[in-house]
């Protein structure tokens, strides 16, 4: 999955040194962020209404990226998730293969890429975060930069070149996500409930490979719109295994979305 989309997103990619911040900018950066958070979850499961309860916890914590992606295998109970789709799907399953879980479950955390937790558990999480750091502390960590200016999003990646381990290269990917949203269930699990959701994901995608020169991508800004609502976006530099699927998180950066 990450190898097919950055082939296929290559023509958008442009090496160039980050520009300085400029009035009227939103910026974020990787620098004060200790961990991300991947909550795999599903409005059809009745064990993860906690688990959201939890990331409305961590996404308080501003050194934390947390992200939700609801999955769609438990559709066919009979309520299809509003956000539910196969690329999430996919990317659990790519963190069953890559950390050797053995299957894929609701509700289930990635911590950092690293590590897995059941997702209701907020002190093993944090846990997690402290014993599952986003970079080695034996070699400087590289930098994600997020820039919002007029009609133009600007991805950024830079620092020291990853160390040559004969792997492949570290991927920078893109994720847009809603900040907060209600929904009400009228079947299958959670019949009868109204449902909150943390930084659902709506999509994620692979920019381009990072060798350790400055790279920057730029993108319309109009892209952080779902339906004519303002949407956030989370950068994520990361290590792909062998076989193309999500590894080891170096660095993290997020944008909400404006209130």
């Amino acid at each position: 999955m990450f190898r097919c989309l950055a082939a296929a997103l290559a023509a958008v990619l442009a090496f160039a040194p980050s520009a300085p911040a400029l009035a009227g900018e939103r910026e974020a950066s990787s620098r004060d962020v200790a961990g991300v958070v991947e909550l795999f979850t599903s409005q059809g499961c009745a064990s993860c209404p906690p688990a959201e309860g939890v990331l409305a916890n961590l996404a308080r914590d501003p050194k934390l990226v947390v992200l939700a992606y609801h999955v769609d295998y438990w559709d066919y109970i009979g309520w299809r998730d509003t956000y539910g789709s196969r690329d999430n799907t996919e990317r659990q399953r790519g963190y069953a293969d890559a950390l050797r879980t053995g299957s894929v479950y609701t509700p289930q955390v990635v911590v950092n890429g690293r590590r897995d937790v059941a997702g209701t558990r907020e002190s093993e999480i944090r846990r997690a975060v402290a014993e599952s750091p986003l970079a080695d502390k034996a070699s400087p960590a590289p930098t994600v930069t997020l820039t919002l200016a007029g009609d133009r999003l600007r991805v950024s990646a830079e620092g020291p070149a990853p160390a040559n381990t004969g792997g492949p290269a570290p991927l920078l990917v893109l994720v847009t996500f809603e900040g907060w949203s209600e929904t009400a269930i009228d079947r299958g699990e959670n019949q009868g409930r109204t449902l909150g959701s943390t930084n659902a994901v709506r999509s994620w995608r692979v920019l381009g490979m990072w060798d350790g020169r400055p790279l920057a991508v730029d993108l319309p800004a109009n892209m952080l719109s779902e339906d004519g609502a303002p949407v956030g976006c989370a950068a994520l530099l990361q290590k792909p295994t062998a076989s193309g699927g999500p590894g080891p998180i170096l660095a993290a950066a997020t944008l909400l979305p404006p209130r």
